[in-house]
């Protein structure tokens, strides 16, 4: 079915209705029409049959027919009636007159017959009696012509074109009305589709002269602002969540990308530590081979501690976990340092590595460990991407209230497209295979928040593809001599220790009896067990200076052994060391908290595990005076 608009259903509902409306008074004026008329024709006869009746009464007592023939003669001036008679009491017909005698509407009936008016077709009958004084003396007849159906018809004729002229004047003011109605309707139509084609939710339908359309009116224009609203939330919610998207795509790519390079920068130094090993296990190995192997192992596992330590500072960084151990901090000499550190890398590369600085020395406010790191990164990344040959500068310099430190090299430089992103984790400026070893893409990274963590910045500059790069630092300078260095006691060595008796609890073979083997050469006393409860009953049973016990353990981890230890009158005077491949700040407050003296990370380097001896060596003194004579 073909769907009609609004303007032609109201338009045919309201001349319908006007139609049926014309059509019911046009019927009832023509039924009062006929049943008035109708009643004047009735009336009218009543009254000529009243005059004929008295003036007939007297020839009905004479029974003179003749004066009652003349008496109906004087009808023949009503042309309307057709016939009339006069009948006796008997009922017989006294005397009778016809204006056409042959027509076949002028008959009289050849007997009395009493009944009211009536009408067959376009005749109207009735019988009225003769009475005097009460006494019935015969019966008149009459018959006579009436026009009612005529002017029925024409009075029919004058409502239909009545009636066609108002259903004309209506539908002529209906049809003007109902544009000024529907208009603002057809407007809010016509920006309705403006919407759905353009998808401009700031179009509005005007306002109209008529209050109830307006609050249809309003009413739309505040569904328009509403989807405006949504609209653009919903725009901006899809350009958020693309973006969330993509980032999620580039973080994924960069997960796999580290992923293969984590795998490719272990995988350096654990090829020449696996010939180191191999070499070891040779009997016909020279000694100067073996020394070479051990040096090897020593600068390839400093190597994977680094590359370790790196990736779990980027984590701290980002988590808000870093802190820093702030002091008075001369970045002149400190300089010397970093680029001592880099000179081996430069010497390997024929690289010519200079340090320019004031003769004034510069402080800073910073943590001078950290800050070696930064720059010890630095210039190995400007050694590792510059040529053969080439050179590096480092430039210190003091401009007002900051420190700022150049450093410059002649290597491969950085395109513009990548200078920003160069400081993204994971990110490196050429990942070609010609370049070997690259690194993780954690290091300007880690450098970039230490900086900023001393509220300072790091920034690069390169003019582009194999026109070097020039990183600058910039840090806070210390105008005034507020903070001392923080004087550092050179760590005993275990060797120089008095024996101590010493507990090793952890479930890594290797680890647990390598240490035992190391502190064993130094004349200690170590004792090596597994697992947690088997720590727990060899420290009661020994009850040993200082116990190194690993967190994760089968059966009882550290945690709980350093609890059952601390409860134990006879053991909780002993200095425990909490050793853990975790080192978040949560894992130290969580080992502390346990009743951990130490946390040390795995690897333990010798001078820190040396310094911890000398502790307990210490309170041992402190405990026992004398003992250890």
């Amino acid at each position: 079915m073909r769907p009609t608009s609004l303007r032609q259903h109201l338009t045919r509902a309201a001349m319908l209705t006007t139609f049926f409306a014309v059509l019911l008074s046009a019927g009832a004026l023509l039924t009062y029409e006929l049943v008035v008329y109708r009643q004047a024709g009735v009336t009218e006869m009543r009254t000529q049959a009243d005059l004929i009746t008295r003036s007939t009464a007297a020839a009905m007592e004479l029974k003179d027919p003749r004066a009652a023939w003349e008496n109906l003669y004087l009808l023949k001036q009503q042309p309307r009636i057709v016939a009339a008679a006069v009948y006796g009491p008997d009922g017989a017909l006294i005397a009778s007159h016809t204006t056409q005698p042959d027509a076949v509407n002028a008959r009289i009936p050849a007997n009395a017959a009493v009944w009211g008016p009536r009408f067959s077709g376009s005749m109207l009958e009735m019988t009225q009696p003769i009475e005097r004084d009460g006494q019935r003396l015969g019966m008149l007849y009459l018959k006579a012509r009436h026009d009612v159906w005529r002017r029925f018809s024409d009075f029919a004729m004058i409502v239909l074109a009545v009636s066609a002229v108002s259903l004309a004047a209506a539908f002529y003011l209906f049809v003007h009305l109902q544009r000024r109605i529907t208009a603002p309707l057809e407007k809010m139509t016509e920006v309705a589709r403006d919407v759905i084609g353009s998808h401009d939710w700031s179009l509005r339908a005007p306002a109209t002269d008529y209050k109830d359309l307006d609050v249809l009116v309003d009413a739309f224009n505040r569904m328009l602002s509403e989807c405006e609203v949504r609209t653009s939330e919903l725009e901006r919610e899809m350009v958020t969540r693309q973006g969330v998207e993509q980032e999620l795509r580039h973080a994924d790519h960069q997960k796999d990308v580290f992923l293969a390079t984590l795998a490719h920068e272990l995988r350096n130094p654990l090829s020449p530590m696996t010939s180191a090993v191999a070499l070891l296990q040779m009997p016909a190995a020279s000694v100067q081979a073996r020394d070479k192997a051990l040096v090897v192992l020593e600068r390839q596992l400093r190597h994977i501690v680094r590359l370790v330590n790196d990736l779990l500072d980027a984590s701290r960084v980002a988590t808000g976990k870093l802190s820093l151990d702030r002091g008075r901090v001369d970045m002149g000499e400190l300089l010397v340092i970093a680029c001592e550190m880099a000179q081996p890398q430069a010497r390997q590369q024929a690289l010519q590595l200079e340090l320019h600085r004031p003769a004034d020395a510069l402080f800073v406010e910073g943590d001078a460990v950290r800050l070696t790191q930064v720059f010890a990164n630095l210039l190995s990344n400007a050694c590792r991407y510059t040529p053969h040959g080439g050179r590096v500068d480092i430039a210190l310099a003091a401009q007002a209230e900051w420190v700022v430190i150049a450093i410059e090299d002649t290597g491969i430089g950085v395109e513009p497209a990548m200078q920003e992103r160069i400081f993204d984790l994971f990110e490196q400026a050429d990942k070609t295979l010609q370049r070997g070893n690259t690194g993780l893409g954690v290091g300007l990274t880690l450098s970039r928040q230490i900086i900023e963590l001393h509220g300072g910045t790091l920034s690069l500059h390169s003019e582009g593809l194999g026109k070097g790069s020039r990183f600058t630092v910039r840090l806070p300078r210390l105008l005034v001599d507020t903070l001392a260095p923080a004087p550092r006691a050179a760590p005993p060595s275990a060797a120089l220790l008095r024996p101590l008796r010493i507990l090793i609890a952890d479930d890594n073979v290797d680890l647990s009896e390598s240490f035992a083997d190391m502190l064993s050469a130094h004349g200690h006393h170590v004792e090596v067990v597994h697992d947690g409860e088997a720590a727990v009953l060899a420290a009661r049973r020994t009850v040993p200076d200082i116990a190194l016990v690993d967190i994760g353990m089968p059966r009882l981890d550290g945690y709980g052994v350093a609890r059952q230890l601390r409860a134990d009158v006879r053991t909780q005077g002993m200095h425990l060391v909490a050793i853990s491949g975790w080192g978040q700040d949560a894992d130290r407050k969580a080992a502390i908290e346990a009743g951990f003296d130490h946390h040390l990370l795995k690897p333990v380097a010798p001078e820190d595990l040396a310094q911890l001896l000398g502790e307990a060596h210490r309170a041992f003194e402190a405990s026992r005076p004398g003992e250890l004579r």
